[in-house]
């Protein structure tokens, strides 16, 4: 049941971002630390919080991050702050698989933009993350 009330929860802040995402093509830094700030609240009530256990679920977030850093950002630091805080609410293997099937979706989306001509410079990657968590939920 609390796992449900988990995955509810992130649904919920993972669609409010992506609509701002979507909009803005921007991310509130404070709605961000909001939701890494209840993730790790989420966990201390949990009786989960081990720093090796939280480090595994900040991990793919982590990855992002430092991708963000190599890549001058072309993934924003916002991306990458939020799949930390989606580790923190489900778990570090439902997490990378939920960035893969976001990765994958959002991949199939610039492919399909490529062929129409349409130039899009950036994609918002949170909407395919939210996706990506549904897929997830879904097969996992």
């Amino acid at each position: 049941m609390i796992r449900e009330i988990a995955y509810s929860i992130t649904l919920l802040f993972l669609a409010g971002l992506s609509a701002e995402d979507i909009r803005t093509k921007e991310l509130s830094v404070y709605k961000v630390i909001l939701f890494i700030c209840s993730g790790f609240l989420f966990r201390l009530s949990e009786g989960k919080f081990t720093w090796y256990e939280t480090g595994l679920c900040l991990f793919p977030g982590g990855f992002l991050i430092l991708l963000s850093f190599l890549t001058k950002e072309s993934i924003g630091y916002g991306d990458g702050m939020t799949v930390a805080a989606l580790g923190l609410w489900t778990e570090g293997w439902f997490t990378v698989f939920t960035v893969w099937a976001g990765i994958t979706l959002s991949g199939i989306w610039g492919g399909i933009c490529l062929l129409r001509r349409k130039k899009e410079k950036t994609i918002p990657f949170l909407p395919f993350l939210l996706l990506g968590m549904e897929v997830a939920l879904i097969y996992a």
